[in-house]
């Protein structure tokens, strides 16, 4: 008769459990259940930003249980003591495993027992608690310290035809219980690590103010590189310094620069430092634009530098209106919309080396052919198999056009 009754309780728990469980709950913690006909469990598990000695303050405060464990209205020590108070306080309380409670639940039960099994400080804390006649739950809370704070395991164990207890209200009171504790447990910062690195980002970072010149910079930051300072580089805040010190050390590691000379920390020159090339390189040495020179002329000589492969003049332009006008038209040469401007006469104008004074003479017949004299010229050697002339196109832009035209003279024949 025993068992009847007991199954057909299962059976209407599960049930209500499963009504339960379809209810939308809001939690932070991991939970799972465990339902047999005589064996029940729950698992909670949650972390917090704090360390393990202020969670286990609030878990041995017995006292304020009624705070946050669903279904306790209040836990009372069992003490021996004449006074009145002491029985409603746990200062007379030894809270040693096989200390005895009164458990006081929520709801038309009586007082029901309870006991602590085990009590470890900072890492387990069991006790046996009685909500109902009908049952008896083992609570087992584990605490686990790291990094990032700490991290609260609470386990509820029943057996018993009356053990589907444990998991009934679950899903809508019971999984909230660790939930319900953090609110009680101050947020503190356990791990400082981030702060250390910043701290010491910030004392690496101080190298930024050592020179006003950020050309200065660079070439200091270029000097501690190749004297075995790997990191000085990556510590610097200035985006502009870095970036150049990292363009000049390419350069010096490749050959075609040497390393700049260290500057005197009080030296606040302004002017530019350029790497001295080496003499083996026959490169165009551009010189900045002149102040007395025209808008168009600026323009039209930084564009030219930019298009022979000389970036320097364009990104040293301090008027950024002129430098947009810059950018724009070159995008619109490279397009095939503009034609290349003229190189104004003006000692803005690309300086030679003399070993490049005299041009090739496959340049000076480029530069005499006109454009569509010298595409129709190159399709008809690529469509001959001549391509040696046309990947020695600086002009990136011609050179697709050329390419183009010479696979649709293919096909069409």
């Amino acid at each position: 008769m025993v068992l009847i009754i007991a199954m057909t309780a299962f059976l209407l728990v599960t049930f209500f459990f499963v009504i339960d469980a379809s209810k939308d709950q809001s939690t932070t913690s991991e939970l799972s259940t465990y339902l047999s006909p005589f064996e029940s469990e729950t698992y909670v598990r949650h972390s917090y930003s704090a360390p393990v000695e202020s969670v286990w303050k609030e878990l041995s405060n017995l006292a304020g249980y009624n705070y946050w464990f669903p279904g306790v209205a209040r836990l009372l020590p069992v003490v021996e003591t004449d006074r009145y108070v002491h029985k409603y306080s746990f200062d007379q309380f030894d809270f040693l495993p096989g200390s005895e409670l009164t458990v006081r639940p929520r709801g038309p039960f009586p007082s029901g027992k309870g006991m602590i099994a085990s009590a470890v400080p900072n890492k387990k804390l069991e006790m046996v608690m009685q909500f109902n006649p009908f049952n008896k739950e083992f609570v087992s809370f584990n605490l686990e310290s790291h990094n990032e704070g700490t991290t609260l395991t609470c386990t509820r164990k029943s057996f018993g035809p009356f053990s589907f207890l444990t998991v009934w209200g679950f899903d809508s009171k019971k999984s909230k219980i660790l939930d319900n504790l953090g609110f009680l447990i101050p947020e503190q910062e356990i791990a400082n690590d981030d702060l250390k690195s910043k701290s010491a980002d910030t004392e690496d970072g101080a190298t930024d103010s050592l020179f006003e010149d950020r050309n200065l910079m660079a070439a200091y930051l270029v000097n501690k590189t190749l004297d075995g300072d790997d990191n000085i580089i990556k510590s610097t805040k200035d985006v502009y310094a870095r970036g150049k010190a990292k363009a000049l050390l390419i350069k010096i590691n490749r050959g075609t620069a040497e390393r700049p000379p260290m500057p005197d920390p009080g030296e606040q020159s302004t002017s530019k430092i350029e790497p001295p090339s080496t003499t083996s390189e026959s490169k165009k040495e551009t010189v900045p634009p002149k102040v007395d020179q025209s808008p168009e002329d600026i323009i039209a000589s930084v564009v030219n530098s930019a298009l022979d492969g000389d970036d320097a003049p364009l990104n040293a332009l301090d008027n950024k209106v002129l430098r947009a006008k810059a950018k724009a038209m070159m995008v619109k040469i490279k397009r095939g919309t503009m034609d290349r401007p003229a190189m104004p006469d003006t000692a803005a104008a690309p300086l030679i080396n003399d070993e490049s004074q005299t041009e090739s003479p496959q340049t000076t017949e480029n530069q005499s052919e006109s454009t569509e004299d010298l595409i129709n010229r190159l399709v008809a050697d690529g469509v001959g198999g001549k391509m040696d002339e046309i990947n020695e196109l600086t002009d990136k832009v011609l050179r697709g056009k050329i390419k183009a035209a010479i696979v649709k003279a293919k096909r069409s024949s």
